[in-house]
């Protein structure tokens, strides 16, 4: 994903971020009050950065636990659905770059200091700052795959992936709980946690629906025709 998503940030186009912040105004979105009232806040600031991070262990259960309790078809189609919103979002971001709310607004690490202390710094965000100008004026050509960071603003991958995750895990009844908030906790998080524009948001929800779509789509076709091709018992 990131290599893919460096060469599509390196095609420097006209970077986006004044009117991806003109349409959060005109959605009533404030990002600075939020900030701040998230940042008044250290109970929620710990409970949303522990939903931000769910974006890395969640895919290892779907991965590997779910096969192991027999859901094998909804693994093969979140996979499908997890590489189509991939190929989608990357080509959007190349045509739509941005480097972020907190860099088109001039926010500094000051402007929220308890989000500093308490850890729910959006170091990866951070990242995005250093890297995708280095990116986008050609000095940065060289890949380390250990120092490589996310760099892609809109669409939101951590919105795709909190919709991925919550369509996916809705088959188990007894998780719905745990997944509703988890899922939903991590869609809060994402504006603050990544540098997101309310509208990165939406763009990931609806990257995700459409994409869920096209691979519940893709599956009954294979699964006609597998069933087409099958000589059912022999006589």
């Amino acid at each position: 994903m990131i290599p893919i998503s460096y060469i599509a940030t390196s095609a420097n186009l006209p970077l986006m971020d004044p009117s991806l912040l003109c349409l959060d105004r005109l959605l009533g979105f404030d990002f600075r009050s939020y900030l701040n009232f998230i940042n008044g806040r250290p109970w929620l600031i710990s409970v949303l950065a522990t939903g931000y991070r769910a974006i890395h262990w969640q895919i290892l259960l779907v991965v590997v636990a779910l096969p192991l309790v027999g859901y094998h078809r909804k693994v093969a189609q979140f996979l499908c659905a997890f590489l189509l919103a991939l190929t989608v979002t990357i080509c959007i971001s190349a045509a739509v770059p941005a480097i972020g709310v907190y860099g088109v607004m001039n926010l500094t690490p000051p402007d929220f200091p308890n989000i500093v202390e308490t850890g729910g710094y959006p170091g990866g965000y951070a990242d995005t700052l250093r890297v995708a100008p280095l990116l986008r004026d050609g000095s940065l050509r060289v890949l380390d795959f250990f120092e490589m960071a996310g760099v892609l603003t809109f669409p939101s991958f951590h919105a795709i992936s909190a919709i991925l995750y919550l369509w996916t895990f809705w088959s188990i009844q007894w998780l719905r709980p745990f997944n509703l908030v988890c899922n939903g906790t991590m869609l809060a998080s994402t504006p603050v946690g990544g540098g997101h524009f309310l509208v990165d948001v939406i763009a990931g929800i609806v990257v995700a629906a459409s994409c869920i779509y096209a691979a519940s789509c893709l599956d009954m076709v294979l699964a006609g025709r597998t069933a087409r091709c099958d000589p059912g018992p022999a006589q």
